[in-house]
């Protein structure tokens, strides 16, 4: 489907994750026709990555996590896949998407391009390049293989990705060390009293928990990769796994001259800076807030959908409970939207409720831990949108 030689201008969806794949779902499920054509750089193989966590607990391969291949999910939704082809440039002017496999002109294009882990800024030695990151499909691959008749790992970063990781990794069997250089875990997402009682429970049930201890350097060692800290210990593990949250992908979107701040900007019906090109995922972001949970991204796939099908509807944010994958320390988990407030923390032995109180005193967020994730559905009908 060349530029040159094409009768009719496809939709065109760059990325095949939960956004990219949903968008095409919920297209179909519309029941609106027309040719769509999916760019991906990798394999294009349908999965959660919620599975990735229980690969890791249960010892799974990456082929077993795979729900379709990007030629089942072709023939499924009728639509074009290209796997393994880079999307590298926009012709904003001429309306063309520019891939390593050939220019391709788009009636519309829609960005769901993902996010990418973040790297610790300044890491040095003879081994620097080999830390991994466990966000795909195929990183989660190599993991395994990296893993193999392995036990020792450090995870560095006290993301929520790092502590879920830590705790699956500690259950099936691995050594678990977790660095965080700052002084509590989840420290833009948790309150004090939260954070230290997480740390607890991690500890408690066998992982390394390391704070206010970064790691500078990773060197090839005798019996491993050597690791030195910030405070100039050492200690040699086998796998070094970098966890430390996500940032949106938007390089195709800011070469293109599309608005972008933290994410792509787009307005309440995923439009872009140029009519023509919407943007939905974890590439995106509404009015400075991003798409962080997978449900605000089947919903805004929804929207879009009806949009393409010549509907009329806009994006609504709703507040949103996520539970985090620990066994150790149940935790319910509702991020409050970015207005000012205060948290307001209430200890039991069985577990904390923490609530996030807006100036005047209305319910935003929550944090709930132990026995009090029982709480989550009556706090939810509680919130404020």
């Amino acid at each position: 489907m060349p530029a040159t030689g094409m009768t009719a201008d496809p939709l065109i969806i760059v990325g095949t994750g939960s956004a990219g794949y949903g968008l095409l779902r919920a297209i179909r499920q519309a029941d609106l026709g027309g040719e769509i054509l999916i760019v991906t750089a990798d394999e294009g193989a349908s999965y959660s990555k919620s599975q990735l966590l229980d690969g890791v607990a249960r010892g799974k391969e990456a082929g077993d996590l795979v729900i379709a291949t990007a030629d089942q999910m072709a023939h499924r939704y009728e639509a074009t896949v290209l796997a393994h082809t880079r999307a590298l440039a926009i012709d904003r002017e001429r309306r063309v998407l520019l891939t390593s496999r050939g220019d391709f002109r788009y009636a519309r294009l829609v960005l769901a391009t993902g996010a990418e882990p973040l790297r610790p800024p300044v890491l040095r030695g003879t081994a620097a390049d080999k830390v991994l990151t466990v966000s795909s499909l195929s990183d989660y691959r190599y993991f395994r293989h990296q893993l193999a008749g392995r036990q020792r790992v450090a995870i560095l970063g006290g993301s929520a990705a790092g502590c879920e990781f830590a705790d699956h990794l500690q259950r099936a069997g691995c050594a678990v060390y977790l660095f965080e250089a700052g002084s509590r875990l989840l420290v833009e997402r948790l309150p004090a009293l939260c954070a230290s009682r997480l740390a607890q429970r991690l500890a408690g049930a066998g992982v390394h928990v390391l704070l206010e201890q970064g790691v500078h350097r990773v060197d090839h060692g005798v019996d491993g990769l050597e690791l030195t800290m910030l405070s100039g210990e050492r200690m040699t593990v086998d796998v070094v796994l970098s966890l430390q949250g996500v940032r949106p992908r938007t390089g195709l979107a800011a070469r293109a001259g599309l608005e972008v701040r933290r994410g792509i900007v787009a307005d309440l019906e995923l439009r872009t800076s140029d009519p023509d090109i919407r943007a939905l995922g974890r590439c995106a972001e509404i009015a400075g807030r991003p798409f962080s949970h997978p449900d605000d991204t089947a919903a805004a796939s929804h929207v879009l959908a009806r949009i393409l099908a010549g509907g009329r509807a806009r994006m609504v944010w709703a507040p949103r409970a996520r539970h985090l994958q620990l066994s150790s320390c149940p935790l319910v988990l509702c991020d409050a939207p970015p207005v000012p407030g205060e948290w307001v923390e209430t200890a039991t032995r069985g577990g904390v409720t923490a609530r996030y109180l807006d100036g005047r005193g209305i319910l935003r967020g929550f944090v709930l831990m132990g026995d009090a994730v029982s709480m989550a559905e009556r706090l939810s009908a509680q919130l404020a949108g």
